[in-house]
């Protein structure tokens, strides 16, 4: 069941989702004061429990402030299609000015705190903090690279690349929200049967993945933590380049996105 907690945060360095906005854009004081502000009414939601389901039409906005989650789509015979993965201020419903029901579901990895933002509350934010919108606008262009370069993971690369590449993105993104461990790892709490619902592999082909990249010495899995020994190597069989997770580099190519 999940827990209601209406306290605020205790200060802006604990928001997530300010972090992780400021990457994109430098907020003001009062950008800062504002999010915290409407980010007071949050909810603890346990691990492998549902914050979004598909067809929802409530249009609340809801920023992931602590844990991990993930997008998904679901068939009628019960197969799962991971497709996306979920850190630290990332949104988990939709974050435009418009309301749409969702056409997927987001469930939770991990222990993870919600904040619910009313829809007239969040376009007010927009209208308002103009900083905010454009660091949104960064966010979504970032969010629409990884959503494209998962469809070429698993349009084009062997298994081997697939899961390789899906390590060097998760390292990379953990490390950008400050949630790597003391000895370099990262947390990946998802079984076999779910790194197969997002590459698009048999619980029993991860299997076999897992064990070459273990005997090639290049990564080590233990009670839902990662941990890779030599980056370079790893990021060479993915072909992994960071660019895409750049906002910088994303904003130089394409025009800024509307908040529709």
């Amino acid at each position: 069941m999940r827990s209601p907690n209406d306290s605020p945060t205790s200060s802006s360095g604990d928001n997530a989702l300010i972090r992780k906005l400021e990457r994109f854009s430098a907020l003001a004081c009062g950008d800062r004061l504002a999010l915290d502000d409407l980010a007071r009414t949050c909810e603890w939601v346990p691990p492998d429990r549902s914050i979004v389901t598909e067809g929802d039409a409530s249009g609340a906005v809801l920023p992931l402030l602590e844990g991990l989650a993930y997008r998904h789509k679901d068939f009628r015979d019960g197969r799962r299609q991971i497709i996306s993965l979920l850190v630290p201020g990332d949104m988990c419903g939709g974050h435009g000015r418009l309301s749409r029901p969702t056409n997927y579901g987001v469930r939770t990895l991990t222990r993870c705190k919600i904040a619910r933002i009313s829809r007239q509350g969040f376009v007010h934010l927009l209208d308002s903090h103009p900083a905010i919108a454009e660091a949104l606008n960064e966010a979504a262009l970032v969010e629409e690279a990884v959503l494209r370069t998962w469809i070429v993971n698993l349009g084009q690369r062997h298994a081997h690349e697939r899961m390789a590449h899906l390590l060097c993105e998760w390292a990379q993104r953990m490390a950008d929200c400050g949630r790597l461990l003391a000895h370099g790892g990262f947390e990946l709490p998802l079984t076999q049967q779910g790194l197969g619902a997002a590459l698009g592999l048999t619980s029993v082909h991860v299997n076999r993945v897992l064990q070459r990249l273990r005997a090639e010495n290049l990564v080590a899995f233990q009670n839902g933590t990662v941990r890779i020994f030599d980056f370079d190597r790893l990021r060479a069989v993915a072909d992994f380049d960071p660019a895409y997770l750049s906002a910088r580099v994303l904003r130089e190519a394409s025009p800024a996105l509307p908040m529709d």
